[in-house]
């Protein structure tokens, strides 16, 4: 029998409520908090779990959870290159098995736009099968896993 490791620390980050302050940077006394192509992400070999990065954020973008090992912590969309096709919405479970995204309106630097979202308070139901990463047609979600450094 294989021994998973399981970690407790607070890497659930919902990137859709993650705004890039950047507070959670300053915050993180080992520096193991970074952007990546937008993205933000965390460094867990340097993660101690001091919870600083929580404390600060003033949307409350991140969770402590349990993670194991390619675990998908979040869903990343690409709003610069989604098209609103809809083949995310359509096509029951061909496209995300627990139908997990949706049309939502959100704020933008050039105001009040429509959109497509992650149900990211349902993370819990992705089975990790990137059916969605593969299925979109411009390359525009960004699953992002668990991927300790072992």
């Amino acid at each position: 029998m294989v021994k998973v490791k399981e970690k407790f620390i607070p890497v659930q980050i919902d990137q859709e409520l993650c705004m890039k302050c950047e507070r959670c940077v300053r915050a993180c006394k080992n520096d193991a908090i970074y952007f990546e192509h937008s993205i933000r992400k965390v460094d867990y070999e340097k993660c101690v779990g001091c919870l600083a990065c929580q404390l600060v954020c003033p949307r409350n973008a991140i969770q402590v959870t349990s993670v194991e090992p390619k675990e998908i912590l979040s869903i990343k969309i690409d709003h610069e290159l989604c098209t609103m096709c809809g083949a995310c919405l359509v096509n029951e479970g061909r496209f995300c098995p627990n139908n997990l995204f949706y049309i939502d309106k959100f704020k933008k630097k050039n105001g009040e736009v429509e959109g497509i979202r992650f149900k990211f308070r349902e993370i819990a139901k992705c089975q990790g099968c990137l059916k969605c990463q593969k299925s979109c047609p411009e390359g525009a979600i960004q699953p992002i896993q668990y991927n300790p450094k072992d």
